[in-house]
């Protein structure tokens, strides 16, 4: 029997691996992955409840990977997308009394400010986000909470930071591999990123959308699950490895102010807890 799933966010560097996947097991899965660019009935806006709530009773689907996100600091647009759209899925869920498992995409922003001995961060740690990113995502978190209350099957699958291909140039790895690409083009001489002092949790889009598989088919509903290696790299150490991967070892690298969107605290050390994504994965079958 296939389960019939509808994934939001399919153009994006997380939801093309995942879509890529799914549709190449079509003994299990029967998707419907809506992408940006489409047209007729194939377009769904994240903005628009209307075409959201009409896309779920079209499809009817059995399970829902909720992957559109904004890393907009705008607060409207990062409201709209990142808050409404989980609001609106949930919503027209819970009224049409489906039994569809819904996976809310969420990250380690929600955390905010962690200090070094809080480590490795536990998913029932309090949420003090700093950022309009973090703070929207919490929101989404809460709004899983309120819903699973209600009976609506949801769990969250909270990313921590991602290393591969086509990711936005607001991350780190997005804009450095940008740069990559200009300097073996000719088109710029030197790499800029902003302070390399800082300690994250990086797992490959491939591990990630693994973990998100076993959220989504295993997890308990109502549940919070961390997405990441457990296991920090600083970013210096990243940068070397991703200029080594690249035959850019010897390129000169600039550490400017200005080559980060990143504004106010700025957490000097963060990883996963992964212990219950990893349980999961063992009952899965994967590690």
């Amino acid at each position: 029997m296939t389960t019939k799933v509808l994934i939001t966010g399919s153009s994006g560097a997380l939801g093309r691996v995942l879509t890529d996947r799914l549709e190449a097991d079509p003994a299990r899965y029967q998707v419907i992955a809506p992408r940006r660019g489409d047209t007729g009935d194939r377009l769904l806006d994240m903005r628009d409840a209307h075409q959201i709530a009409d896309s779920i009773a079209h499809h009817r689907p059995e399970m829902i990977l909720h992957l559109a996100a904004t890393f907009s600091s705008d607060f409207e647009e990062a409201y709209s997308i990142n808050v409404s759209a989980a609001r609106h899925i949930l919503s027209k869920v819970a009224e049409s009394s489906l039994s569809t498992r819904v996976l809310l995409v969420g990250s380690a922003a929600e955390y905010g400010v962690v200090e070094a001995q809080e480590n490795p961060v536990a998913e029932d740690r309090v949420l003090r986000p700093v950022s309009v990113y973090g703070i929207t995502k919490a929101w989404q978190t809460e709004l899983a909470y309120l819903y699973a209350g209600r009976g609506v099957d949801v769990v969250v699958a909270r990313i921590f930071n991602l290393v591969g291909p086509r990711l936005s140039e607001r991350l780190f790895v997005g804009r450095l591999r940008k740069q990559i690409e200009e300097v073996r083009r000719g088109e710029r001489g030197r790499i800029e990123v902003g302070s390399l002092s800082a300690s994250r949790d990086y797992i490959t889009i491939e591990d990630a959308a693994t973990q998100l598989l076993a959220i989504a088919e295993l997890g308990d509903a109502g549940r919070v699950y961390n997405v990441g290696s457990g296991v920090p790299i600083t970013m210096k150490d990243l940068l070397c490895q991703e200029l080594a991967s690249n035959g850019l070892a010897d390129v000169t690298v600039v550490e400017a102010t200005g080559a980060t969107d990143n504004r106010g605290y700025d957490v000097p050390l963060i990883y996963a807890d992964v212990s219950h994504v990893s349980a999961l994965l063992a009952r899965r079958g994967e590690r």
